[in-house]
């Protein structure tokens, strides 16, 4: 069994705002090449376990929340959010982390080219195989012709597409979509998803969804997070788990 990329146990983020709610991470631990889904309703606290895991957000607690535990690489991300070391923060955003977000995050003042090569000028990868690379992706994914647009030119689909090869260009070892497919029909929907699947290969992917259809029977691990009672002792108007139960789909 591999040595998990992520792991937290007992984190727990409070957000503020509208009904607040205080979301717990009881178990959790990300493998190389795992495949997971993370399954809820809208608002249910999907984004802001991405969020943690992108390392955006800075948990309230935890008993441990750790990278790449039983390495020489080990990191104790809680202790460092607590020592405001941001350079272990940005190293790893930079060199290990892809994320897709919902609308696909482009930066509008760039082209979809240039948006796609950034991840890898910043982690000063060899600009003549990242061109070679960014070719390959924008075939398969079928955007070749679309690399010189603005986003602002590009279909909700598309720039789905192009944030899908940003994810991707620089080799990270974990790739995170937030609801990748939401505003998509749902042909196409599952033909993003299964070009996501298929270009992640050996590296760690998950997915927030609150389509359980469009993950059934594509190998993933699905957690579910489930909205428990208020607890009248921390004031918080909501809870919610992420359970350890786990499906195949």
């Amino acid at each position: 069994m591999p040595e998990p990329i992520m792991v937290f146990q007992n984190v727990v983020k409070k957000r503020s705002g509208g009904p607040g709610y205080s979301l717990l991470i009881e178990d959790l631990a990300v493998c190389p090449a795992g495949r997971y889904a993370l399954i809820g309703d809208s608002g249910s606290g999907k984004s802001t376990l991405l969020d943690l895991m992108a390392l955006i957000l800075k948990p309230d607690s935890a008993d441990s929340f750790l990278w790449r535990p039983g390495t020489d690489s080990k990191i104790d991300l809680f202790k460092a959010w607590q020592d405001k070391d941001a350079r272990k923060f940005e190293k790893i955003r930079r060199e290990q982390l892809g994320y897709v977000m919902q609308t696909g995050g482009l930066l509008p003042f760039l082209s979809a080219e240039d948006n796609i090569l950034l991840p890898g000028e910043l982690k000063n990868c060899e600009p003549e195989e990242q061109r070679k690379l960014l070719h390959e992706l924008a075939g398969i994914l079928k955007i070749s012709e679309l690399l010189k647009r603005k986003p602002a030119l590009l279909s909700v689909g598309q720039r789905q597409r192009c944030a899908i090869a940003r994810a991707l260009i620089h080799g990270p070892s974990l790739i995170l979509a937030d609801e990748p497919t939401a505003s998509l029909d749902p042909p196409t929907a599952r033909q993003v998803l299964d070009l996501l699947l298929a270009l992640s290969k050996e590296r760690a992917l998950v997915v927030s969804t609150h389509n359980l259809d469009l993950i059934k029977d594509r190998g993933f691990t699905v957690f579910r997070i489930y909205c428990r009672q208020p607890d009248p002792e921390s004031g918080v108007l909501a809870r919610l788990e992420l359970t350890g139960q786990q499906d195949s789909g």
